[in-house]
């Protein structure tokens, strides 16, 4: 009321208040007086809810088109499910989740397995749950796959001959820090791994990188993209890229 219900200064004023830029983390005595977080002594630890999971992959691979309004789109989990609705061309492919064709019982798959709510009925709270399929769907979903690809070539173009530097730009990217030693052997050793198998099997390599409808970029060393690849989608899928802390 006193700053004329300017609700986007409301939700800055909420961000940058100590209380919501707390740690999650929490000592045992403190959660046994206070498990429900009720004096707002932690920030509360949450998944990214499903549409912030599909377009943080694309913001971060520079895939997302920012185009607004216009007519529903059909990724690529669409055209699987609702029979015969072929998927979009084109930006279509890269809206953000907000313009997905959806159906009033039935989301996008991806959607439903990362506790969308349906829209048959009320649903006050959407649930939270955390299943192998939500992993299975981040490793190997088109959509997250193709960003990942994407994500590495923007890298290796920018680190041709570096790939230590290639996967600290992308840490960076998707944690907002840089990597610790550990962290960063961990990495190194899974880029040299792949890129190794992939160079004994340059068949793999091609498949891997024609997943998703954008053409990959054939300037660069397939074995080395793919590799990197799947360290960008490994990166995807790691705690602090789709925890909210």
């Amino acid at each position: 009321m006193t700053h004329n219900w300017d609700v986007k200064r409301l939700l800055k004023q909420i961000v940058m208040s100590n209380t919501y830029q707390q740690s999650s983390q929490v000592k045992p005595e403190d959660l046994k007086r206070d498990p429900e977080n009720r004096w707002l002594a932690r920030f509360p630890a949450r998944r990214l809810p499903a549409e912030m999971l599909r377009d943080n992959a694309l913001a971060v691979s520079g895939l997302l088109v920012k185009k607004v309004g216009g007519a529903p789109v059909k990724p690529y989990e669409v055209e699987d499910s609702f029979k015969p609705t072929p998927r979009s061309k084109g930006e279509g492919l890269y809206r953000r989740s907000l313009y997905t064709y959806w159906k009033r019982t039935g989301p996008a798959p991806a959607m439903m397995t990362f506790d969308a709510s349906k829209r048959d009925v009320c649903q006050v709270k959407r649930e939270k749950t955390s299943s192998p399929l939500q992993a299975f769907i981040m490793m190997n979903g088109p959509q997250f796959v193709e960003a990942a690809r994407n994500l590495a070539e923007e890298s290796l173009r920018l680190h041709p001959e570096d790939s230590t530097a290639a996967i600290t730009r992308m840490f960076r990217q998707l944690t907002s820090r840089a990597p610790s030693d550990q962290e960063m052997s961990v990495l190194n050793n899974l880029y040299q791994q792949n890129r190794t198998h992939f160079q004994t099997n340059p068949e793999a390599a091609l498949s891997y990188l024609k997943i998703g409808d954008k053409t990959r970029d054939e300037s660069l060393d397939p074995a080395q993209c793919a590799a990197l690849s799947v360290v960008a989608n490994t990166l995807l899928n790691y705690d602090e890229t789709m925890m909210q802390r």
